[in-house]
């Protein structure tokens, strides 16, 4: 089963306002972990004159003591992947089932 198994980070981010008022988000903290993903597929859709490409993926992790919500993100082989859904379930291996996409623009 390890061959399955590919290596993750999920990164918290905070949300902070600077001096001139403008919001933006940094990383708190990094997590490194192991999980096991699925291909859920992708799409492409035309907007404005511009492609975008997305890309939806299922991570199944182990991570405790932890609520996953949106102010997490999952990095996977340089891409970054916004959180859509997460699900605890009651598995011995995996206590976590999340969805995320990512959105590639192409100008």
């Amino acid at each position: 089963m390890i061959g399955r198994m590919k290596p993750i980070k999920l990164l918290k981010y905070t949300q902070s306002i600077d001096a001139n008022g403008d919001a933006g988000e940094s990383v708190a903290t990094t997590y490194k972990m192991w999980a096991e993903i699925t291909d859920e597929g992708g799409g492409r859709t035309q907007d404005i004159g511009k492609t975008d490409l997305s890309d939806t993926k299922t991570f199944k992790i182990y991570f405790r003591d932890y609520n996953i919500n949106s102010n997490y993100k999952i990095q996977y082989f340089g891409q970054t992947y916004a959180i859509s859904n997460a699900k605890r379930l009651q598995e011995s291996r995996f206590n976590w089932e999340i969805t995320a996409f990512n959105i590639f623009d192409l100008d």
